[in-house]
């Protein structure tokens, strides 16, 4: 199904459910980039794959970053239902470890702090509470701890969802999903005692067949959809394919993403390989006016690294649209918007093209010429246009 060298960076460690130790497990969590959690949780883009890998059998199942309550959007914007998905709005029912099952009454969101909630316990009594982040195991109930009805509203829950069984009056947490046949929710109660809960949902439940089928329908006007192959399990998309260029890459990633009922995609694509350089890259920048400062381009595995300051709208958007055309699967972006860019002086001859910006107390040189020594000379040169030994200079050294 996987291939484990396609999730190179170690995200961070989870105990999960493993299903060949039937048990709760420490898992290890990797990812095919990295998304680094002190960002903030809203930085971290929803229905990404990751890769789960049990430490004691090595057994592995994939889950998405939308499906860990600890990787959600901020809860800043809005209290999520109990750490799930959507926004908990009034006459939702939770459980207040004090107050037992509540309707919420109200919810009074401030601005860039979780919100007020006013809830109404059985008797009709309201009580007022300030929304907490996700509770803490070892430091017991607090005021703002609210839970998941289990199983009134089991369906839209996450791995880490606290959970309270309003049948035996035992609070637990959801430990892993799975979605064969069905989603499922597999639950550890403070018991100790592990269930699976079958979620029952009232749309109709496309099986791994289908969404094959749908996937493969949807791409087949593709030029190159006899390279194509694409398999379904537990509703993830695996694809692996042979495409000319970016633009073809980018096509294929559209237009399986945007397949329903389908929880993520693995995407495996190779392309054509002719010979590409580094320079032509940039040059390639250059022709269409795309300026980037402190300009660095790297070029490895088929990948563009693109590092620099910019202050041009919609930038990005250019850079994808100029390397289109390149046998390259994918362009990694690394600049940042700084629009106090100036630019001091610009040099454009047919042996080299050269252009002087300031940024902040610093120069910077970006731009082409054909030998080092040139390279070494226009830096001298620019010194008599700035007036500053603070200058960096970024020329990329272009042989004929």
């Amino acid at each position: 199904m996987s291939d484990a060298s396609l999730f190179p960076i170690h995200f961070f460690d989870c105990d999960l459910f493993c299903k060949e130790c039937g048990r709760l497990r420490k898992f290890k969590i990797f990812s095919q980039e990295k998304y680094d959690k002190n960002y903030g949780k809203s930085e971290i883009p929803p229905n990404k794959p990751l890769f789960c890998k049990c430490e004691a059998c090595e057994n592995f199942v994939i889950y998405t970053t939308d499906e860990f309550a600890e990787l959600q959007e901020n809860a800043n914007s809005g209290l999520c239902k109990i750490w799930g998905t959507a926004n908990l709005e009034a006459d939702d029912m939770v459980f207040h470890p004090e107050n037992g099952v509540c309707i919420v009454d109200a919810v009074d969101r401030v601005y860039d702090s979780l919100p007020r909630l006013t809830l109404k316990n059985e008797e009709g009594k309201k009580i007022e509470i300030q929304a907490e982040n996700l509770p803490d195991e070892n430091a017991g109930h607090s005021p703002g701890t609210l839970y998941r009805l289990f199983p009134q509203d089991a369906e839209n829950s996450r791995i880490g969802d606290p959970f309270y069984n309003t049948e035996t009056g035992v609070a637990g947490k959801v430990i892993g999903l799975e979605f064969n046949g069905g989603q499922r929710i597999i639950i550890e109660f403070k018991s100790g005692e592990i269930e699976k809960y079958h979620c029952e949902n009232n749309r109709n439940y496309l099986t791994d067949e289908i969404l094959e089928q749908n996937a493969k329908w949807r791409c087949r006007d593709f030029d190159f959809f006899p390279n194509l192959q694409i398999s379904s399990k537990s509703k993830i998309l695996s694809v692996n394919c042979l495409v000319p260029d970016f633009k073809s890459a980018c096509e294929l990633d559209k237009t399986i993403s945007s397949i329903p009922q389908v929880r993520c995609f693995i995407m495996h694509t190779d392309v054509e390989k002719t010979d590409i350089r580094r320079s032509d890259i940039y040059m390639e920048l250059l022709k269409n006016c795309i300026n980037i400062c402190s300009c660095q381009i790297e070029f490895r595995n088929q990948e563009v690294y693109i590092a620099g300051f910019y202050s041009a709208k919609d930038i990005q958007k250019q850079i994808y649209r100029a390397l289109a055309k390149f046998p390259i699967k994918k362009i990694n972006l690394g600049i940042k918007l700084r629009p106090e860019i100036k630019t001091v002086k610009t040099i454009n001859e047919s042996e080299r093209f050269v252009r002087i910006s300031k940024l902040g107390k610093d120069f910077h040189i970006d731009g082409w010429v054909r030998s080092r020594r040139e390279k070494k000379r226009t830096k001298l040169k620019s010194f008599f246009s700035t007036l500053s030994l603070r200058i960096e200079n970024h020329l990329l050294v272009i042989k004929e």
